[in-house]
């Protein structure tokens, strides 16, 4: 079974994906995708990594969201990957999508990425969809029936909450049923938007909370995700103190019930910080829980089945 967890290119998305590609902590299981939201040098340093690497990976060749895809002249402009096997040409199917996205070699698998099924039902007896390997829905009976099996589903598992603090209410809940790894109902694949979710917002929100998001297997294979809030959320003011009012919680709590597979080298690297009086910056906490959850499906992916 092979994943695919979607990202949307900000920086410390591209700059966990560089240091797991760096630590061979991904594998032949988990294959990126990025949709570019920024001209960046992260961007472009990212694919130069996985190719150096010969990661499989993916870069949509049509981004919706932000503004990278309406300038063809870019500062950093990305590799030729037109000719590597282990890269996997894809699109969104949207009004300015073009078949010429996912022009592939005879080494290379295609991706078509659809959350809008009347645009699909378009598209049902088309070149387009007879030669796409994979088209990633959302498990929705109709798109799947249009697709059949060639159906990867991605999902976003993650409750969005319209106020930091609001996680307090959930601290634990489900994220991947314990068939992932084995997806029923003829979807070849799976993926997610990893705990930062599918919702974008070109520029960060100031919150008087700080929550910090933990994905765990449980003992049924099934993926749970454990939120750890600040208290001292009446004011925006106050940063670092309401990060180890989090971490706190979280260090406990973690002492408690994660072991093994779940004790990831990223989260030992973010429990660190609680023997230290430096607040790391929200930032670098996204990158380690991003990396957290790599490193987890990463083992879990290559583990034998039992």
């Amino acid at each position: 079974m092979t994943y695919f967890p979607y990202f949307r290119g900000r920086m410390y998305d591209l700059l966990a994906l560089q240091e797991l590609c760096e630590n061979d902590q991904l594998g032949s299981q988990i294959v990126p995708i990025i949709e570019p939201v920024r001209d960046s040098k992260e961007l472009q340093k990212t694919v130069t990594t996985f190719i150096e690497h010969r990661q499989q990976f993916s870069i949509v060749a049509n981004p919706q969201v932000s503004v990278y895809g309406l300038n063809d002249t870019k500062l950093f402009p990305l590799p030729d990957m037109h000719k590597l096997s282990f890269f996997y040409p894809s699109a969104i199917l949207a009004a300015d999508f073009s078949s010429d996205f996912l022009k592939k070699n005879v080494e290379q698998e295609s991706l078509l990425i659809v959350n809008n099924f009347e645009l699909l039902k378009v598209y049902k007896n088309t070149s387009v969809l007879k030669s796409v390997d994979k088209v990633l829905i959302p498990e929705v009976a109709r798109m799947h029936e249009l697709v059949k099996n060639k159906a990867v589903s991605l999902t976003d598992p993650l409750t969005f909450a319209h106020h930091v603090e609001d996680y307090a209410n959930l601290v634990d809940e489900y994220f991947e049923p314990v068939s992932w790894y084995e997806q029923v109902d003829d979807y070849v694949g799976f993926g997610d938007y990893s705990m930062v979710g599918h919702v974008y917002f070109d520029k960060g929100m100031p919150a008087r909370a700080i929550a910090i998001h933990l994905i765990y297997v449980t003992e049924d294979g099934s993926l749970r995700v454990h939120h750890f809030v600040s208290d001292s959320n009446e004011k925006m003011s106050g940063q670092k103190d309401k990060f180890f009012e989090a971490l706190n919680k979280m260090v406990i709590w973690v002492h408690e019930n994660i072991n093994g597979l779940n004790l990831t080298p990223a989260l030992e690297t973010l429990l660190e910080y609680s023997k230290q009086d430096k607040f790391p910056g929200l930032g670098m906490v996204k990158k380690l829980s991003i990396m957290h959850h790599m490193q987890l499906m990463q083992r879990l992916l290559e583990r034998p089945l039992e």
